[in-house]
């Protein structure tokens, strides 16, 4: 008798169990534990929120791409350095000007030093930006009119990053558009506060991925090509044979001779004003001496 109503007993608490089971299934049909109904006040966090809605339009984070072609080509920026010498300073970077302008792109940043200096000569440092698809064409053009001594290009990859955008947006225009829906059927000014509250950090939440995005797309449309334009006397051969380098050095070697000499003129040159003046001073004091030492002894 005892084996038996401990059996009913277990029966009851299971079925017990089962029932609360689902229950609890039917007030809670969503990830974030609140059921969504017009009446209710939306209290759940930002992030449970998102998430609620990235599911509903395929996934956030960067997993899974969105239905969108946009996103089925690899996003690449690319970023080049370049060294150059030219020997038609001025000429060059009109050049190069009209190149940047036939590429489709243009000057972001750039600056010049005027080689006041007598022992360096002139420099610039250009950053263009290049549509990705004539930076080749471009690169070919800076070396007509200059040598290009050193290049180096750099591939970044950022696919996962922009597929992350698209996605965060799509989910909160999803979580907007069913927002608004919400709003047009709430009864109570405190949903309609709630609902407002929400749609407001949903519009900036999209707003600032719209903006990141954007940037992105720029990167990636835009190739970034920095210059360093040097003034030379000679170009950098890349592999100089024997002969060129003893050349180059016979030659530097007079252009150091030719300096010092230069310097030597313009430093005599430049002051007379005090070696003159100074000289004179020097000339009478020794007349006068040789005067005074004659008179002491007598002649």
């Amino acid at each position: 008798m005892k084996k038996l109503f401990a059996i009913i007993l277990c029966a009851v608490i299971a079925f017990s169990f089962a029932a609360c089971g689902a229950k609890m299934s039917d007030s809670a049909p969503n990830e974030s534990g609140m059921a969504i109904t017009q009446d209710s006040a939306i209290k759940y966090t930002a992030d449970e929120k998102f998430e609620l809605y990235s599911d509903a339009a395929g996934g956030s984070g960067g997993a899974e791409a969105p239905a969108s072609q946009s996103t089925q080509n690899e996003k690449i920026i690319k970023t080049v350095e370049l060294s150059v010498e030219t020997k038609e300073y001025e000429a060059y970077l009109k050049s190069l000007t009209a190149s940047v302008s036939a590429a489709g792109g243009y000057v972001e940043t750039s600056s010049t030093d005027l080689g006041n200096s007598a022992y360096s000569n002139r420099y610039a440092t250009y950053t263009v930006r290049i549509p990705s698809a004539n930076i080749d064409a471009f690169i070919n053009a800076a070396n007509e009119k200059g040598t290009i001594v050193s290049k180096t290009e750099n591939q970044q990859n950022v696919t996962l990053e922009y597929v992350d955008l698209e996605s965060r947006i799509e989910a909160y225009k999803t979580e907007k558009a069913t927002l608004t829906g919400l709003l047009e059927k709430a009864a109570s000014l405190e949903n309609v506060l709630a609902i407002q509250e929400r749609l407001s950090e949903v519009n900036y939440q999209i707003e600032t991925y719209t903006s990141q995005l954007k940037v992105l797309e720029n990167r990636v449309s835009y190739s970034t090509v920095t210059m360093r334009i040097n003034e030379v006397e000679r170009v950098t051969e890349a592999k100089p044979t024997v002969w060129t380098r003893i050349k180059n050095r016979f030659l530097n070697s007079l252009d150091i001779l030719k300096e010092g000499f230069i310097d030597l003129v313009v430093t005599v040159v430049g002051g007379l004003p005090v070696i003159i003046p100074l000289g004179v001073g020097i000339f009478l004091a020794i007349v006068i001496i040789k005067k005074i030492i004659r008179k002491r002894r007598g002649y």
